[in-house]
């Protein structure tokens, strides 16, 4: 029993690669590629897996970006080497940052070559997904608005 009991804290202390990244099994979720025809059932596909992930404050722009840098408050001590005026790396603009490019990551990798224009040149996953929302959004909900009109007319 004492060593079933050392061997779960063992275990538990040492967080597994899926466990401490919840995009690293994310293309099992997320396999339908985005095309020019595809784009509702894409989004419809991609959007919960992100709200289930508390991941989609990234796409739509609610979990804005840290500043890169900040300065210490004068109460704060600060090394010899930097005086207590100098902007210091913020550590929460590298988590935001690597969050919003594993997210990006996932996003281009569920793309069709022949929409992967749309990613080209931007940086960031809202860039990313607003190009996307502007691309295909539109024409796509007009199309299905269009489509259920003639279903209707039949």
């Amino acid at each position: 029993m004492a060593s079933e009991s050392s061997e779960r804290t063992v275990s538990a202390g040492t967080p597994s690669p899926a466990a401490s990244n919840p995009l690293a099994g994310a293309h099992h979720y997320v396999s339908m590629k985005l095309t020019t025809r595809n784009f509702l059932f894409w989004r419809t596909h991609l959007v919960p897996f992100l709200r289930s992930q508390d991941l989609l404050g990234y796409v739509d722009g609610s979990i804005k970006c840290p500043p890169a840098f900040i300065t210490p408050e004068s109460g704060e001590s600060t090394s010899a080497v930097t005086p207590a005026s100098a902007a210091v790396p913020n550590p929460a603009y590298k988590i935001w940052e690597k969050q919003d490019q594993a997210i990006l990551s996932l996003l281009i990798s569920s793309m069709a070559d022949e929409i992967l224009h749309l990613a080209v040149g931007r940086t960031t996953l809202a860039e990313v997904w607003s190009s996307i929302i502007a691309a295909l959004g539109s024409s796509s909900e007009a199309c299905c608005l269009n489509l259920f009109g003639q279903f209707q007319m039949l």
